[in-house]
């Protein structure tokens, strides 16, 4: 049985916004598959659903819009020119998140092949709550939603960056574990556990 997840005080699960809820493909397997095989049409889906979603990733993680623009074009360059020489995946914003992720921190810290870390990034990772983030509780004064984003802020680079993953992008423990280099979910699930204890406590 799946663990149950840890309920943060005043977030919410982002409901999916339905004008993006439609695709030509079944699946993201099928929509990865099709662009591996060549087809045009695969990639442009791709790049449309992808691009605004991960460029907020981007500049939660380094404060430079223009690196960031800069990357993803680069990222979606490779992409396209090795398509046939890429793997399977039936997560395409999991695994495009982790490429983008590697290539920043490669970018920032010149240490290709060194444990993916937001810890050793000049400002961590930063990101603020909001209604139009769809995970804030419509009930809440301004008041409220600012003393949630001080508490934010007071966590470490590592629990905001969780945080993120969990109730922004909805990715399940066993990718949270992969993306931030954790030893076991059970790790990924102590350290929500942790920021989750701290926002209880400053709010």
């Amino acid at each position: 049985m799946p663990a149950k997840r840890i309920s943060p005080v005043y977030l919410t699960k982002e409901e999916p916004n339905p004008s993006h809820t439609y695709s030509p493909f079944s699946s993201d397997t099928a929509a990865w598959d099709a662009f591996r095989q060549g087809n045009e049409s695969a990639f442009i889906f791709i790049y449309e659903s992808y691009f605004e979603v991960l460029y907020v990733y981007g500049v939660s993680i380094v404060a430079d819009p223009n690196l960031v623009k800069d990357t993803l074009q680069d990222l979606f360059v490779e992409l396209r020119e090795r398509r046939k020489q890429l793997g399977h995946t039936d997560a395409i914003k999991f695994y495009l998140f982790k490429c983008l992720k590697r290539r920043l921190i490669r970018e920032l810290t010149k240490w290709p092949g060194r444990r993916e870390s937001l810890e050793a990034l000049p400002m961590g990772f930063q990101f603020t709550l909001s209604y139009e983030a769809q995970l804030i509780d419509r009930q809440l004064s301004e008041e409220k939603i600012k003393k949630l984003n001080v508490a934010v802020a007071g966590l470490s680079p590592r629990q905001r960056e969780i945080i993120y993953y969990s109730f922004y992008e909805g990715f399940t423990y066993r990718q949270i574990q992969d993306m931030m280099g954790l030893e076991s979910q059970q790790s990924a699930r102590n350290l929500m556990y942790k920021a989750m204890q701290y926002l209880r406590k400053c709010i």
